[in-house]
């Protein structure tokens, strides 16, 4: 028997994969680059989940999404700006 998946459903799959699975781990790390790719995950997850969100009209769910990816995105500007600061220091 055949698992029969729409795009959609491998859409949702992809979001939770990207912004649970492989973020969590990564964004709780010490290490600034991983903590990077742990953003960048999220900000995968999150658009993956708006591309869901608004298919299924389900509207008030894409700014949730959006706060989360513009968080990511701070975060990243954070990491690369503190990298940035250590590297002239020396």
């Amino acid at each position: 028997m055949f698992i029969s998946m729409n795009m959609l459903e491998i859409i949702q799959l992809l979001s939770v994969f990207f912004g649970t699975l492989i973020a969590a781990p990564l964004i709780v790390s010490k290490k600034a680059k991983k903590r990077l790719f742990g953003l960048c995950a999220v900000i995968a997850g999150s658009l993956f989940a708006i591309i869901v969100q608004v298919y299924l009209g389900l509207y008030y769910f894409v700014f949730a999404n959006a706060f989360w990816l513009l968080n990511a995105c701070n975060g990243i500007k954070k990491i690369i700006k503190t990298e940035r600061k250590k590297t002239s220091d020396f």
